[in-house]
């Protein structure tokens, strides 16, 4: 008996919740009309089994509250459709179905208006593909109906940059060698010709006098003759040596008499300072 039990309890459960199991993943929001260009906005559901599948106390909700409460059955394969008023907003909302547990089963989100009279579904049937109908396909399959295209978007052309410009290498200014300089030629020294008389030449005029000789005799003209005795090389030079030596002599004798009287102030102030020393003692 208790075996009986036993099996009788896991039949149960694997009946009651595996078949709701099956049947949640099975169920699908295939088609809605949210914008509708007359009546009330509808939802479709399409069973993707083969078998009947209950719906009693199914939702479909939105995001804020429960649009309609479901009852009945779906045929395997099979669709069926709900209006639900105006609940869905056209600018955009969310079709939630729950099951009788209050579990999500399926939704969809749409966040702009599709357009006035224009259907979203699944295509194909059931599949996670959506697209638009301009002509809805209430309560039969979405895989003979043509959508609307989608529009493209034109992608925008990307500008190209503007090529940089090519820096240009500057030159290098040339270097200018400064000029060389060109030493002035010093000018030769210019002779200074002296007006005063070398001792020489004074010595040469002392010694040549003029002679006057009378020639005239008894009537005869007379003719005066200038003798200039010139002094000879060997005189010229005794009298320069002599004029030297005269010269060095007085040069010795001022030194001497210098050095005497240096060392005669020497001597009287060392004498000075020395009686001044006794005296201080």
């Amino acid at each position: 008996m208790k075996a009986l039990l036993i099996c009788l309890y896991f039949f149960l459960y694997f009946f009651i919740f595996i078949s709701k199991s099956f049947a949640d993943g099975s169920l699908a929001i295939n088609e809605f009309l949210a914008h509708p260009s007359s009546g009330a906005d509808w939802v479709e559901l399409y069973n993707k089994t083969s078998e009947n599948i209950t719906i009693d106390n199914w939702k479909i909700v939105d995001t804020t509250s429960t649009i309609i409460t479901l009852s009945g059955s779906i045929d395997g394969n099979g669709f069926r459709t709900f209006d639900v008023s105006n609940r869905l907003n056209n600018s955009g909302d969310t079709v939630i179905l729950k099951n009788q547990s209050d579990e999500i089963v399926d939704s969809y989100s749409y966040t702009s208006d599709p357009g006035l009279g224009t259907s979203m579904g699944r295509q194909p049937d059931g599949e996670n593909f959506w697209v638009n109908f301009s002509s809805p396909t209430k309560g039969s399959t979405n895989n003979t109906s043509i959508p609307i295209p989608t529009s493209t978007t034109a992608p925008t052309a990307t500008p190209k940059p503007s090529p940089s410009p090519t820096p240009v290498p500057t030159s290098k200014p040339t270097s200018t060698k400064s000029p060389t300089k060109i030493p002035a030629t010093p000018a030769p020294p210019q002779k200074i010709s002296s007006s005063i008389p070398s001792a020489r030449q004074v010595l040469s005029t002392a010694i040549s006098p003029k002679i006057n000789i009378p020639t005239s005799v008894l009537g005869q003209s007379t003719k005066s003759a200038t003798a200039t005795p010139s002094a000879t090389p060997m005189e010229s030079n005794k009298e320069v040596k002599t004029l030297g030596s005269n010269q060095n002599n007085i040069f010795k004798i001022l030194i001497g008499i210098g050095g005497f009287f240096i060392i005669t102030c020497t001597i009287l102030l060392f004498r000075y300072y020395k009686n001044k020393k006794i005296n201080n003692e």
